[in-house]
């Protein structure tokens, strides 16, 4: 099982179904393939392709440790992140309605050196691993349903960033970044990995907006994040030819705080919404600032 089916893990074998309660029907296969390292590392939101709809949610949680002493030490960043997925699909690419649906959860630590290059800039490579699985899938086909057997998979990521940040007239932070990654899900089992790269570079700008909160004051920020995935992530629609996505573009705005703080567990919380769209693919995501 190719492991783009990993996250609605359906090639749904409806032939199954149709030679069952309808020996008149020919025999078909419906394809409906997520594509799970997306998904995991870069599709946290909502979006929806051909009836084909995919709800991601992912929590991050950092902790960092100095490696060295004075103003700009060496340092290490832990992030464990914790998630959640749901895909849902309808069609009627067989004649009757057939839908279907997936749970996935997923946990990928990353850990991140981060490596003080001059005044603001940082250089952060960084290497994760995890797993996934795949549970509680079922597909309905003229009233009967079928359940899917939950499967697992191993989820790693790797590559380097690098960010520069600089002050404006003490005003304005303005945020520049850079990342070139890969990731991939392997199946632990039969099937075959599947692999992603991104090339990303993004812009930030963040502006304090005269409100505390706990005598804290916070800030807004607004950015920009290019996406080049390579080779490109594919997404199978029933019906149609397979969708490429290589080029992408996100617009978002968050809310946290000017200075950095730590609240609860979270370090320089922020949250906020992005747009994404390029390629076919769109949706909305949550945000917690600038991915860099």
């Amino acid at each position: 099982m190719p492991s783009r089916l990993r996250l609605l893990y359906f090639i749904l074998c409806v032939a199954l179904i149709l030679l069952a309660v309808a020996p008149e029907v020919p025999a078909q296969v419906v394809e409906a393939q997520v594509n799970t390292p997306y998904v995991v590392q870069y599709g946290f939101g909502s979006y929806e392709v051909g009836g084909l709809t995919t709800n991601t949610y992912r929590i991050p949680i950092p902790h960092t440790f100095d490696l060295g002493s004075g103003p700009d030490p060496l340092k290490l960043q832990f992030t464990g992140y914790l998630g959640y997925s749901h895909a849902d699909l309808e069609t009627s690419v067989v004649g009757p309605k057939l839908t279907a649906s997936q749970d996935y959860i997923f946990a990928l630590p990353q850990v991140e050196l981060l490596i003080p290059l001059a005044k603001g800039w940082t250089l952060k490579p960084y290497v994760a691993m995890g797993a996934g699985l795949a549970f509680n899938g079922s597909f309905k086909f003229e009233g009967r349903e079928q359940r899917l057997q939950d499967t697992y998979d191993l989820l790693y990521a790797a590559g380097i960033g690098s960010l520069y940040v600089a002050q404006l007239e003490d005003e304005f932070t303005v945020s520049i970044g850079n990342r070139v990654g890969w990731a991939e899900a392997i199946p632990l089992g039969a099937g075959v990995g599947q692999g992603l790269g991104a090339l990303e570079n993004g812009l930030e700008v963040r502006h304090p907006i005269g409100l505390s909160l706990n005598g804290r004051e916070l800030d807004l920020g607004g950015s920009f994040t290019y996406y080049y995935f390579f080779p490109g992530a594919e997404f199978s629609i029933p019906g149609q030819r397979p969708m490429v996505v290589h080029n992408q573009f996100e617009f978002g705005t968050s809310l946290g705080f000017a200075k950095p703080t730590k609240l609860w567990i979270f370090e320089n919380p922020y949250i906020g919404v992005s747009y994404r769209f390029g390629d076919g693919l769109e949706g909305f995501r949550a945000n917690f600032g600038f991915p860099f």
